[in-house]
């Protein structure tokens, strides 16, 4: 048994993994097992997965049948017997000392929940190296923890990846299995079992922005489940922490915009755009009047409230002007 069992799912990412998996094997942390779920890759993804097994004896494949990221996920979580549990995507990577600081943080505190932050990369830019952070990691309440994931503040986010958990916090937890934006659909669920939450300034996650992944690729319903878990995030926060309500509020519409804006290139999900947009709009005098939302957000808000047509126009300058197409940012 190892300390740390790192947790991959795989599927169709042959261009991708080597990178990914090379940087968990660099780790200047050693004690740890790799398990690759090859979740009925098509490609040459599971013959990947099986040479590195045989070349390290830290790595461990298990081959699955199909079933989506969520029930690849869950499969890793059942074959870990280690302490602690990373996981990492299969298009993502980490920085050398990844590991080392995140068990370093939850050795120190014995905490049950390390939340550090991730470095956002697009395909074909220049990579920002690791962050240390200037502040020194804290323990947090659950409150806190749940108020910092929803708004992402300090690089926290409801996402599995850029946090070390102690086993036991999975003990009842599993990701919903059909659904993509799994990730929203158990947080709430984590931050509860967790008695001790640590948060670190330190980022040295690659979170690797590709076209065509199914989070970032062209809209599909499935994206709505994002919606779905946002809005239940905000009523988790309504019933559990009544001082950080907002929060959950602003989490679900900045989810309702991200989701919008995913539907307006496809005029064949316009449904969709229009119940988004209602749900947006209904809320125009909150985005003025909760300190959390910028001027750009506040900005769309208001070209919302003529209509779509508009909003699409100026999505589309925004994007032009900003080139948020394009580049490496921290978040």
């Amino acid at each position: 048994m190892a300390k740390i069992g790192v947790i991959v799912p795989v599927y169709n990412v042959e261009r991708y993994l080597k990178t990914c998996v090379g940087s968990i094997l660099a780790q200047t942390f050693s004690d740890f097992e790799l398990i690759l779920v090859d979740d009925g890759s098509t490609d040459a993804s599971g013959m990947i997965c099986d040479q590195y097994a045989e070349r390290d004896q830290r790595v461990r494949v298990v081959h699955t049948e199909n079933r989506g990221v969520a029930a690849a996920r869950n499969r890793g979580l059942e074959e870990n017997q280690n302490e602690y549990i990373a996981f990492v995507d299969s298009d993502d990577w980490i920085a050398q000392e990844y590991l080392e600081t995140l068990y370093r943080v939850m050795e120190e505190h014995q905490a049950d929940l390390v939340i550090s932050g991730g470095i956002n990369v697009v395909e074909g830019r220049k990579v920002k190296p690791s962050v240390s952070g200037e502040r020194a990691a804290e323990r947090i309440s659950k409150a806190e923890a749940y108020k910092r994931v929803l708004l992402c503040e300090d690089g926290a986010s409801v996402v599995t990846w850029a946090k070390l958990y102690r086993k036991t916090v999975f003990q009842s937890v599993r990701y919903p299995e059909g659904e993509i934006h799994e990730d929203s659909g158990v947080i709430d669920q984590v931050i509860e079992s967790c008695e001790r939450i640590v948060v670190t300034p330190y980022r040295g996650y690659y979170y690797f922005r590709r076209r065509g992944s199914l989070v970032h690729g062209r809209f599909s319903p499935a994206h709505m489940a994002a919606v779905r878990n946002a809005k239940r995030l905000w009523e988790v926060a309504r019933e559990r922490y009544p001082a950080i309500e907002d929060a959950g509020k602003v989490h679900y519409l900045r989810t309702c915009f991200n989701i919008l804006n995913l539907t307006l290139a496809d005029p064949d999900h316009a449904l969709e755009s229009k119940r988004l947009r209602a749900e947006i709009v209904r809320e125009t005098r909150f985005f003025f009047s909760c300190r959390w939302f910028g001027l750009v957000e506040r900005t769309a808000a208001l070209c919302l409230l003529p209509g779509l047509s508009g909003y699409k126009r100026m999505w589309r300058l925004y994007l032009r002007v900003t080139g948020k197409r394009s580049g490496t940012v921290v978040s």
